[in-house]
């Protein structure tokens, strides 16, 4: 078998391994099986004689190449499910998409690494709620988006666990805003992670034109304030938002900790402790 797989290299036009001594050949015949990870010296990317070497997470793999061509998956009736669902997970890409751009300033270092993944499998519950377009045609817009209500961006932290004040979330159409508003007592109602020294909340709001691939936002952010204080604070967070782009608006609300040091405050690890989720959907139409 080892002087198959070196004939082989040999005569793909690979001299490296004419004549390369059994202990190379062994590695080789690891490497050819399906999914190896490679662990040598040889760090190779690219194909060979049907053999895809590719990098992921700073390590080697090789895996067999093949599968159904496009081509086929295009034309062929029997992958008419495959193609549906396709171009459904295409939707939600592009609408996942849009409201991350939305919500950019808001998400950066507030957001766990999974976001993208998990808002993406918010979104198609969302987009399965329609009821209007066949299998393969159904739209984000055309389903219940009320549904994204209480979804986080962070994973480890949750805005209802980090703050336990009763913040009202209202929007006024006449007005073209969105408030979020209540009082904190922070010595109360505030959960903060070891070494917070202060914390501040932010409330965003976004108008989507999900079929046009448009957006409006707007944000707010309280003052600095410390996570000890017995003194009640008053929050009249207020975020405008464009009710005629397409009648579907977003309100993000969150709360971002900090630290002080040397006079200064900074973000607390790096926004670990971050909590920020959809606090409301509203519909104008």
């Amino acid at each position: 078998m080892a002087g198959k797989v070196s004939a082989v290299f040999a005569e793909k036009g690979f001299p490296l391994f004419r004549g390369v001594r059994s202990g190379i050949i062994l590695y080789l015949l690891n490497v050819l099986c399906l999914m190896a990870r490679q662990s040598g010296i040889l760090k190779i990317e690219g194909k060979i004689d049907g053999i895809s070497f590719y990098r992921k997470d700073g390590k080697y793999y090789a895996r067999r190449s093949g599968g159904v061509s496009g081509a086929r998956i295009r034309n062929d009736p029997r992958y008419r499910r495959t193609r549906e669902n396709v171009a459904e997970f295409s939707e939600v890409a592009r609408q996942g998409k849009l409201v991350r751009t939305a919500f950019r300033r808001e998400l950066v270092g507030n957001a766990s690494g999974n976001a993208t993944a998990r808002l993406g499998s918010a979104l198609y519950r969302v987009l399965k709620t329609d009821g209007v377009n066949r299998r393969g045609e159904r739209k984000v817009s055309a389903g219940d988006l009320g549904l994204l209500e209480g979804f986080g961006f962070n994973a480890n932290a949750s805005v209802d666990t980090a703050l336990a004040a009763p913040l009202g979330l209202a929007f006024d159409d006449s007005a073209e805003k969105v408030t979020w508003a209540g009082t904190v007592l922070p010595a109360r109602d505030v959960v903060a992670p070891s070494g917070a020294t202060h914390f501040r909340l932010r409330l965003a709001a976004a108008s989507l034109d999900f079929d046009n691939a448009g957006q409006v936002s707007a944000s707010a952010t309280g003052p600095e304030t410390a996570v000890d204080s017995l003194d009640e604070v008053a929050v009249a967070l207020e975020a405008g938002y464009d009710k005629s782009l397409s009648g579907h608006t977003l309100a993000l609300a969150g709360i971002e900790f900090l630290q002080a040091m040397n006079g200064e405050l900074y973000p607390l690890s790096n926004g670990a402790y971050n909590a920020m989720g959809i606090a409301g959907y509203h519909s104008a139409v």
